[in-house]
């Protein structure tokens, strides 16, 4: 298969080009190795250079027939912050290819040391211009709901921030409920509980406000990053906001469940990697 599995790839050939460095992104998030080209010296200098490099692998997944779901924001609360060194929130895109709904049973095969969040997502009602519309347009949140979102839990090298990033905050989809709940005073919701089991033992419970400002400050700073690079949220997208509590290893065999106080539950179990047919 050579180099267009990325054997052969060779980086001071490529000199570190965004453009190089995105295809190789998608070249091994496709073969479930994600992020191999931090193994060695890292290859991207800034957070900024790798936000490019994100925004490009989202361009080249569009361009092949990838639906855009929507967006996540990720490391907005103290014990994410900590398990990941990170200083403050990133951001990410989120695929309808990696959407599941509650119940489905994964293949670990699929993931790269697959770990999973429990968090609060939104949906949108309203197309948002930027955050200082949404400050005072709080109908357009049409749903609020519990998700578990997937990651490969793969750091490689030692600058996290620039990795995590250049990783779409190694992310590797989500699962939804069946039905997805209406919005219930979605921009004050700061003592919503939700909790973490895997195989019915509590991994860890809070309140929505462990997230600082809650699920609503999270909408609000994900439209302003974007902002930056000219992209307005849409109606009907998908908003991930952040988990208030760990990232959490799952094994074959694992069933998790994300539950909350009003706002419904979700579930999925994990076998082991079925071979290729």
């Amino acid at each position: 298969m050579g180099e267009a599995a990325g054997v052969g790839w060779d980086r001071r050939k490529d000199k570190n080009t965004v453009s190089s460095l995105a295809r190789q992104q998608l070249i091994d998030y496709d073969r479930h190795e994600p992020g191999r080209m931090f193994d060695g010296p890292p290859p991207i200098a800034s957070q900024a250079e790798a936000y490019r490099v994100q925004m490009e692998v989202a361009r080249l997944r569009i361009d092949r027939g990838e639906a855009l779901a929507g967006y996540k924001i990720g490391c907005v609360s103290v014990p994410v912050r900590r398990q990941l060194q990170m200083e403050r929130p990133l951001f990410g895109h989120v695929f309808s290819t990696e959407i599941h709904r509650s119940g489905v049973e994964l293949d670990a095969g699929h993931f790269a040391n697959l770990a999973v969040e429990g968090e609060f997502a939104v949906r949108l009602a309203e197309d948002m211009d930027d955050a200082d519309w949404l400050r005072s347009h709080r109908e357009a949140i049409a749903s609020v709901f519990p998700v578990i979102e997937l990651h490969n839990y793969v750091l490689r090298g030692q600058q996290h921030s620039v990795e995590l990033i250049a990783n779409n905050g190694l992310h590797a989809g989500a699962i939804l409920p069946v039905e997805e709940g209406q919005a219930n005073n979605a921009g004050e919701m700061l003592d919503e509980p939700i909790s973490v089991l895997r195989n019915g033992d509590l991994l860890g419970r809070v309140t929505s406000d462990a997230i600082p400002g809650g699920p609503f400050e999270s909408l609000r700073q994900l439209a302003e990053h974007l902002k930056l690079y000219g992209i307005a949220l849409k109606r009907g997208q998908l908003i991930l906001t952040g988990s208030p509590l760990p990232l959490y290893p799952v094994q074959p065999g694992d069933r998790i469940e994300v539950v909350t106080g009003s706002l419904g539950r979700v579930e999925m179990s994990v076998c082991s990697a079925r071979p290729a047919i």
